[in-house]
């Protein structure tokens, strides 16, 4: 016949083990499952949030990464499990016009015209009389 201690001390510890499962390892999957699910639903044009809690509109989706615009005219490609949550258009705060995102073809003009353009330096803000082509050096204070 067994000891009854070691079948006391091997229950304890199937009791553990199965604890932990339904406590720890169940729910973790569970929510893994759901969040795949989730990203496998979203298209272009789907509105979410990442897990840094940048918000932003796919606009295009791969195997494993996705390509979401966070302004107009400025895209990050993320993995798609990166992407938190779908959100809902009621939910931002803030919303950007389409009439402000730029072409590529624009953004080469504009690059053109703010090279062309001269800009003079705020008074206070930076010495006029500075070289641009020589770099400028700071001496750390003396301690004293």
């Amino acid at each position: 016949m067994p000891d009854p201690q070691l079948m006391s001390t091997l229950l304890m510890l199937a009791l553990m083990v199965a604890a932990f499962y339904f406590l720890l390892i169940r729910p973790a999957q569970r929510k893994q499952r759901q969040q795949q699910e989730m990203v496998s639903q979203l298209g272009p044009g789907s509105r979410v949030m990442t897990t840094s809690g940048v918000y932003g509109t796919i606009a295009q989706l791969g195997d494993r990464q996705a390509v979401i615009e966070i302004a107009p005219g400025v895209e990050m490609t993320v993995l798609k499990q990166a992407i938190m949550k779908a959100v809902d258009p009621a939910d931002d705060e803030f919303v950007y016009d389409e009439v402000d995102a730029v072409d590529a073809d624009d953004a080469a003009l504009t690059d053109e015209v703010l090279l062309d353009e001269t800009v003079q330096p705020l008074d206070g803000y930076a010495d006029p009389t500075l070289a641009r082509d020589e770099p400028t050096t700071y001496e750390r204070p003396q301690q004293q």
